[in-house]
Order: C-alpha cells, then sequence, then structure tokens
C-alpha cells in the first residue's frame, strides 16, 4: 500500500477504539487491522461510532478507503466496512500456514503407529488417530500461538519432527522403551487440539486459558485409556506421567518434573525442536523487517538480538 492508493480489501480488527472529537459532537473510530503480510491503522471519521458499535474484535471485514500518510505512518482512512464477505474472501489470507505437506507429515505418524510393538499403547494411539474428527484438528492445528510452528499444520509438523528425534536417541540409547518414548512424543501436545482457536485467528479457547494443554492433552488420554479394556496400571501411569512433565519444569508448566528416562528424553527432544523452530521463526521475521542490519528485533521473551548470518549476495 502506497500514500494515496485507493484500496478495497479484506482484512482483520484486531482492535478498535472510540474517541471523542475536538471541535464538534461525536466520535470517531480507530481500528488497528491486519492479515498476515502486515499490519495497518484505520481511521474512520463519519461512521466510526456505527462500526466500532457493530463490528467485534478478531472480525474478518471489507473495507473501502484511501492510503494517507499521517506522522510518518501509513493508515487508511476508511469510507466503508463490512462484514459480509464476497466469494473472492481467502482464509488463508489470515491464518498462516505450513510450508510442509501436513498429509505427508501425519503419514508418518500414521507409519509410526503402525510400527508400535506394544498392543496396549498401539490401541490408544489408534483410538485417536483412526478417528477422523480428531485426526482432522490434528491436522490443521497450530503448535503454539505465538512461540514455534505458529500456523495451522504446526502441530503436525512438531510431532513428526519429534518423532524423528525419538527414533535417533534410541538408535543412540538402546536401553530406551521406544514404544513408550514415541508414544508420548505423539500424544504430548494433543491438548493443543482444544487449548487454540484457528477458525479466523490464531487464539486460545476458554478451556485453553483455564485448564492448559497439558492439563487437557491429559484428560484427553485418560478418557481414551478407560474405553481400552485391562489397560495396565503402570502403563497408564507412565504415559500420563510423560504428558504432565513435558515441559521439565513447575515454572514452565509442568505439575511433575520428569521422573523417568523417557519423560526426560521427551521433555529435551520437544524443546529441542520447539527452541530451535523459535529462532527461525524470529531469524525470518527479522529478515523481513530489517534488512539493513545483521540483528533482529529485540525479542523480549529470549531477553536478547539473535544474530542474522548475512547472505552470499550481502558478503
Amino acid at each position: 500500500m502506497r500514500e494515496g492508493d485507493i484500496v478495497s480489501t479484506y482484512l482483520q480488527v484486531d482492535d478498535a477504539q472510540l474517541f471523542s472529537f475536538r471541535n464538534k459532537q461525536g466520535k470517531y473510530a480507530l481500528f488497528n487491522l491486519s492479515d498476515i503480510s502486515g499490519s495497518i491503522k484505520g481511521i474512520c471519521w463519519d461512521r466510526g461510532e456505527e462500526y466500532y458499535g457493530t463490528i467485534s474484535n478478531d472480525s474478518v471485514v471489507r473495507l473501502m478507503g484511501k492510503i494517507e500518510l499521517y506522522n510518518g505512518q501509513l493508515q487508511i482512512n476508511i469510507d466503508k466496512m463490512t462484514t459480509e464477505l464476497d466469494s473472492d474472501y481467502d482464509p488463508a489470507d489470515f491464518l498462516p500456514v505450513s510450508g510442509l505437506d501436513v498429509d505427508k507429515l501425519f503419514g508418518s505418524i500414521l507409519i509410526r503407529i503402525e510400527k508400535t510393538n506394544n498392543k496396549y499403547l498401539k490401541q490408544l494411539l489408534e483410538s485417536f488417530f483412526k478417528d477422523e474428527k480428531f485426526a482432522e484438528m490434528f491436522k490443521r492445528s497450530p503448535a503454539a500461538k505465538s512461540i514455534h510452528h505458529s500456523y495451522l499444520g504446526g502441530l503436525a509438523e512438531h510431532t513428526s519432527n519429534c518423532l524423528r528425534l525419538a527414533e535417533t536417541l534410541c538408535d543412540i540409547y538402546p536401553q530406551l522403551d521406544a514404544d513408550l518414548l514415541c508414544t508420548g512424543v505423539i500424544l504430548h501436545d494433543i491438548g493443543k487440539t482444544v487449548e487454540l482457536s484457528y477458525d479466523e485467528k490464531l487464539n486460545y479457547t476458554d478451556e485453553g486459558r483455564l485448564l492448559g494443554h497439558i492439563v487437557l492433552g491429559q484428560t484427553m488420554v485418560l478418557d481414551r485409556i478407560r474405553q481400552i479394556t485391562d489397560f495396565p496400571e503402570s502403563l497408564r501411569i507412565e504415559i500420563l506421567h510423560m504428558i504432565i512433565s513435558h515441559h521439565g519444569e513447575n515454572m514452565t508448566g509442568s505439575p511433575k518434573r520428569p521422573k523417568m528416562a523417557e519423560a526426560c528424553a521427551l521433555h529435551f527432544l520437544e524443546n529441542l525442536d520447539a527452541q530451535t523452530k523459535r529462532f527461525i521463526q524470529i531469524l525470518e521475521d527479522g529478515q523481513r523487517n530489517k534488512k539493513d542490519t545483521q540483528w533482529t528485533f529485540y525479542d523480549r521473551l529470549l531477553e536478547r538480538y539473535l544474530y542474522r548470518k548475512p547472505t552470499d549476495e550481502e558478503q
């Protein structure tokens, strides 16, 4: 968008505020608007109170207006907004999607399930992944709202990556129970399918905010275990322990710290994938936003800048 452009486009309302005019009665509205390419402010002078009262946050709207420059920043002077979406509306413009083939990732998980020798663990896994409704939720779910794999298909990507790491670790350490570790890997984040909403915007559900994916995942697994005849009590405790301890420490959300070799392995390998992807996502954002330096913007959660290696062309 450039100054002077006349626009007619779909954007999502992230936030809205209402302000009183200084020199006349009435109010105008200021909107924060975005799609996956970025964000921009929109100001509505004439029908601000009407749109503020009828359009809710997270709604996708079609708006018409003109791009103006104000205090060095582009904004849209809004003439009209509507929540009626035409056939050219594409949800992919608002929800980031994995760049990998999610069906192929899901297939790799099914292959590992088929290789599971422990009949009880195999039954447990199949009760989830042969359930068509759950399978569709799993393939669509992100792995997080913002930290890592924060896009549609992210959960399948994260889980598949962790499985590859787990199988390598089992080759190095044959003492590990491969079936137990891989089952823990496949199930450790299934609570994300309920914790996160991803119809119009990545966000938390009420259950997600109140309970979190560890509690939700534990409950989901326990419900399925109860439907399996003669499921061993010791195995039930072990798999539930792996789920509730996979964040490693109480301060990072786990009710219990790992107390089994397989639980320890699960914690570190899933964190390895999550943190590596986290750095990559920050670096990719830094490449888009700040090409004039080898350093990204300061990351508040990591409390550091990240170094971006120069490309061959830049060197």
